[in-house]
């Protein structure tokens, strides 16, 4: 996975520890968490001079977003942002997850303390509950149309306080 590029613009001459001021490039920025490259590491050393490898790397995959690792934690592990609702609810695994669950989710808005019990049962159940929240703020909520938007977005976590089974 390629994470970093950079053109090394300073040798400091230290040995076990970093030896060299380094300026980031910029312009691969869009690759970085989204290219896998393969290549056969021969050697420990962890960062080599692109020069010395190039010829020994293939392009295995560039994927559609960058790999953030948000796997579904488990229903009662879920506490997150807004910010972080509005990336996750996307992922494939998180939209399984939530579509398929009715539950009873909490909002907490960290700046004061409140929090808001909603229910989850409807089309998509919590899935389709959270994805009102990202696109109007307040879900429907009359309490929450009283609250800016940008407090909501800034200030608000969304966690999963019980699933519901049909039993």
């Amino acid at each position: 996975m390629l994470f970093h590029i950079g053109e090394i613009t300073k040798d400091l001459n230290i040995y076990n520890g970093v030896g060299y001021v380094y300026e980031p490039l910029i312009e691969y920025q869009k690759y970085f968490g989204r290219l896998i490259v393969k290549f056969d590491n021969k050697v420990q050393t962890m960062i080599r001079n692109a020069e010395s490898v190039i010829n020994d790397c293939e392009v295995s995959q560039i994927l559609p977003d960058t790999f953030d690792n948000d796997l579904f934690p488990g229903y009662d592990k879920v506490n997150i942002s807004w910010k972080e609702m509005r990336r996750v609810i996307e992922k494939d695994n998180w939209k399984t997850a939530l579509q398929n669950q009715k539950g009873v989710y909490l909002l907490t808005d960290i700046s004061n303390g409140k929090k808001y019990v909603g229910s989850a049962y409807g089309e998509n159940m919590i899935l389709g509950r959270w994805k009102s929240y990202i696109e109007t703020g307040h879900g429907g909520n009359i309490g929450l149309k009283l609250i800016n938007i940008e407090h909501i977005k800034e200030n608000f976590r969304y966690s999963i306080l019980d699933i519901l089974t049909n039993t």
